[in-house]
Parts: structure tokens; sequence; C-alpha cells
């Protein structure tokens, strides 16, 4: 693995204290936020680099390294102290015995046989140290007073606000202008694009030739799987793929409040004759449903329907070329939205007492959805939120060319829409990704989208790389991609000068997975905000993936060796609290 790897596989097993919700505050680095003398949306940089650095050598959470998995048990991997913490759950119990708090009670864990069982590449789950109590879950009537399930109606918000400007009746004239401004922005982003691939190919070449340049260790692979053709066409097409693994695929549309119709792609297994559990799976920015599915049978949505759950991935709006009910795609107010819409709206939509796994943005929008004063009464519709790789803080790569100079776009609503427009963000991406070959594109976009997201390809299959990118760099609205210009202005989603809590008690058990070298967006501070100022926040499980970048935790070759094991204990354990699917 080489000299940067380090193996936690031996070390004493040990309390994890970053979930514990009695440990000290020991953070390093300058990621204190309202706690110590630099504030998050002042952190400059070096700051943010600093704290990526710190998120490596002294991650929170249990370890999740390549080689200790195998040798792993107990409190050092799955349940145990460190995963649900046995201790807390006794003391919370005798606290919280007659106050009806989700996620508070022990109790003994059910039959083995009653729980879905990994049957392809893991061994069974360790049993959780505490499970949900049914009957110490509070009423779910939705009629009752909200203060009665946890949450404000009328509560302040802790989101960057982003007001957008009224769009006023499109008149010959005011079109006109209009398609005036998308050309010049085209004609601008088109050639800003083509500068910045120049950059990024001739980057990586330095990189290749010079040899004093150090990338990450490549993980060890499987010489079979790595070989192999597995017949598998470069696709776009989510149904293509669950039908070649031998699933079933079906369209769900779904319409949201404010008339945007979104697609769902329910998954399901010859193998299990009843649905199980419902599990929803949300995509991260600029990418699309198939980003679950394109890791061949290793795959996060495939490998859980392996377990018996039942699995819906879903979309944001406009994914798959989705309509409105009322504009079309050429009317600007189809793409006027962002995170705050996805949060207020598509969620909302989808979602019905299961369990969500969100990916990067995927978990941004969720976070925001859940906060206070947005739609915290999402919090009673789930059984759990897990969060991989979550969109909360930023990280260093955010500060580098070319989001620096987004960052100064970001600054002013105006200045953005000049240079990016009001429609689709950078539309000369999406125009290469359909009439490219496949096989170009991608390896082209993975060069790209190392320079500009600091990506790296060590824990990827190489023949799997251009199947990865048809899901990747779709096209989105350049109002979404504010959000990042935003996180790289403000550092995080949320307000960091506050000691309030940005959650309510509405809030579900919540699971945290993120990779020690993700340098795109940073798990380390979100877990010690937790830690310290949201005491409604049932954090179940940290883990940090030694190794591990922003999108390892969905493509690794290793990933359901690594990572999906600790989510299903997620899910195990959170599920029997909550209403059975009907």
């Amino acid at each position: 693995m080489g000299d940067n790897y380090r193996d936690y596989s031996k070390r004493t097993p040990h309390v994890d204290r970053s979930v514990h919700p009695d440990a000290a505050h020991e953070s390093g680095g300058n990621t204190r936020g309202v706690d110590g003398e630099k504030n998050w949306q002042d952190m400059s940089s070096g700051d943010l680099k600093r704290a990526a650095e710190d998120q490596h050598d002294r991650p929170l959470g249990t370890f999740v390294g390549e080689e200790g998995v195998k040798e792993r048990e107990g409190d050092e991997y799955l349940g145990g102290s460190t995963a649900f913490g046995g201790a807390w759950a006794e003391r919370e119990q005798a606290v919280n015995a007659d106050s009806g708090d989700i996620g508070r009670a022990a109790q003994a864990a059910p039959p083995a046989q009653s729980r879905p069982q990994p049957t392809t590449f893991a061994a069974p789950a360790a049993e959780p140290s505490f499970r949900y109590e049914p009957e110490k879950q509070a009423p779910r009537d939705f009629f009752s007073k909200p203060s009665d399930l946890g949450y404000d109606a009328n509560d302040r918000s802790f989101v960057h606000e982003l007001p957008r400007p009224p769009y006023p009746t499109l008149t010959f004239y005011r079109r006109c202008m209009l398609a005036g401004f998308q050309l010049g922005s085209f004609i601008g982003t088109t050639l800003a694009f083509f500068l910045i691939v120049g950059v990024a190919v001739v980057s990586a070449g330095i990189k290749k030739v010079n040899p004093f340049h150090k990338s990450p260790p490549r993980a060890r692979v499987d010489k079979e799987f790595e070989a192999r053709v597995s017949g598998e066409r470069f696709s776009a097409r989510a149904a293509y793929y669950a039908e070649y693994w031998g699933y079933k695929c079906e369209d769900v549309d779904i319409e949201t409040e404010d008339g945007f119709i979104l697609r769902l792609h329910h998954l399901t297994s010859p193998k299990h004759e009843k649905p199980g559990y419902p599990v929803i799976l949300q995509h991260g920015i600029l990418s699309n449903s198939v980003t679950f599915m394109v890791n061949e049978e290793r795959s996060l949505a495939f490998w859980l329907l392996e377990q018996g759950y039942d699995v819906y991935v879903s979309n944001i709006r406009t994914n798959f070329g989705m309509p409105h009910r009322t504009y079309s795609n050429s009317d600007p107010r189809y793409y006027a939205w962002g995170v705050k819409e996805i949060a207020m709206y598509d969620l909302p939509a989808i979602v019905d007492y299961p369990a969500y796994i969100g990916h990067s943005q995927g978990c941004g929008t969720m976070y925001i959805a859940l906060s206070r004063g947005v739609r915290p009464d999402l919090g009673n519709k789930l059984a759990c939120f897990i969060s991989l790789a979550p969109a909360v803080y930023a990280g260093p790569a955010l500060r580098k060319f070319p989001f620096s100079l987004m960052r100064k776009f970001a600054k002013s609503r105006k200045v953005w829409n000049l240079v990016f427009g009001v429609r689709e963000f950078i539309p000369i991406i999406s125009i290469l990704q359909r009439y490219l070959p496949a096989w170009l594109f991608g390896h082209f976009a993975n060069v790209v989208f190392q320079f500009v997201f600091g990506f790296h390809d060590h824990n990827w299959l190489k023949r799997q790389i251009p199947k990865f990118f048809r899901s990747v760099a779709v096209a989105n609205s350049a109002e979404l991609l504010l959000y990042m210009g935003v996180l790289s202005v403000e550092n995080c989603a949320f307000d960091t000068t506050t000691t309030e809590p940005w959650f309510p008690p509405s809030m579900p058990p919540l699971a945290i997975f993120y990779g020690t070298l993700d340098t795109l967006v940073l798990g380390k501070p979100l877990i010690e905000r937790i830690r310290s100022h949201e005491p409604h926040v049932r954090l179940v499980k940290a883990v940090a993936l030694e190794n591990y970048e922003h999108q390892d935790p969905l493509w690794a070759h290793t990933a359901h060796k690594e990572c999906y094991p600790g989510i299903l204990e997620v899910l195990v354990a959170t599920q029997n609290g909550y209403p059975a699917r009907a």
C-alpha cells in the first residue's frame, strides 16, 4: 500500500469519543468554529488546507482501511461502543425512559433470522449494541401540533439565503435580450471550459513525468476481477444496468408542489418475493441516479437489493429532461432553482418513512431540509439519514482554480447570471457527453475532474472510468451551481457564527461516512459541530474511510467491503423503530 498507508487493524480497540455525547472537544487545526478564535466563514485557503490535512492525519469516527476490514472485529469496526455506544444507550435509557424519544432506548437485539443478511460480498453484520424500541416511539400523527413532533413551524433558518429576483413576463423584446445574453454566456463559458481542459491536460502530463510527484497509493485489486470483461455497455440508462444484472427497474414519476416532475427508479430483485424495507438513494451535484449503478454488481443500489431492501434511486428536477407542469425547457424559470428548492419541494415529494442515503449534495440538501426553519417535519418521516461525503463544510479544493474565479462571481448574482446565464450550467459539457464516444469522453472527463475537483482514481478500476462518467457531468441549472460558489465563499452551508443548534429534535438518527482524503468537502468538522452544538442530533455512527476520496464511497472497488457493511448495520438498527411498509 505504500508509505502513506496507515494500518489501523492492529490498534487496540478503543471507545470512539467523537460520537460520545459527553466527550471533551479535542479538535485539531482551525476547525473549532464558534468555539475557537477563527470562524469557518473567515477561514483562508491555507486554513482549509490544514483542516483537510488534519482530517486525514487525525480522523474522527471508526477507522476503516483496506487491510483492516478482514482483521478488525467488535468495537473496532462493526457494532460495539464505537459504532452505537452501548454505554451511552444504557445511560440514555434511564434518562429518557418516559420521554418517548426515538433512538435513545436500548433493548435486546432481535433474532438474526428476522434481519436481512448480507449474501454476496460481506460477512453478516455484527449485532448492534442497541436498537430502537417501537414502544418508546412518540406518536407520529401529522395532525398533531408541530411542537409535539419536535419542531417549530415558524422557526428561524440558519441556511445561507440566496434571495431570487422576480422573473418578469417574457415579452418579445425580453426574449431577444435573453437569447443574446445566453449566446454570449455560451461562447464565453465554452472558451473558458476549453482553456481549463488545456490546463488540466498539461497539468496531468507534468505530474506523469515529474519524478517527485506523489499520488495516493493504488489500492490492491483482485487481478481476475480487474481483467475480466463484464460485457456491460457504456450506457446512460438506469434500466439497462439493472436489467443487465438481473433486477427489475420501474420508472416512477412524481410531481412536486411547485410543478416539477421527478423521475425515480424503483429497483426490485426476483430473489425476494416480498418487498423489503424501503431505502432512497439520492445523488450528488452534476450527477444523476445512474451513479449508484455503474460499479457493476458491487454498486450500492444492487448490493442493497441483495440484502433484501426495497430500493428507490431518485433524481433532482430536470434530470433526464423531465418536464415542468407549466414551463418549457426554454423558459428561464425552468432552471430557476437551487438547493433550497430541492430541500423544500423535491425531498418532501419522495420520502415517506424510508431510510435515506445521500451522497455529496444529496446529503447537503437533506441537511438543509431537516434544519430549523426549512422542512424539519421531514425528520418525522425518515427512519434514518445516512450521509456519504456530506457537502456541508467546504474543503480546500473549492479555493483552487477554477473555483477561485467562481467564488468571485458568486458574490454577486448579477455577475453570476451574466457569466453563466440563467439556464443550463456550461452547456458545452452535456453536448460533448452526448456526441463524443463514451470511452473518449470518460477518460477526457476524468482528467478534467481530477484537475478541477482534486480527485484521484487510485481506488477505481481503470476499465470502469468511461462508464462512471456517463452519470457525471450531467446538465444542471446555473442556479444550482451557485450553491458551490456560495459554499466556497462561506465555507459552510449553514451559519457557523451562531451557537444555536441548526437542527430540531425531529432530526432522525444520523450516520456519517467520509473519506480521509476528500478535499472537496470535509466530514470531520461536521462531526465536531454535531458533537459540540447539536444536542438534538443522534449520531449513531461516524466512519472515517481510510484513503477514500469524494466519489470513492460509491465507486471504489473495495467499497462493498469497507463502506457498505457499515451502511447495512445502520439500516438494520434503525428500521424497526418506524412503521413497516404497507
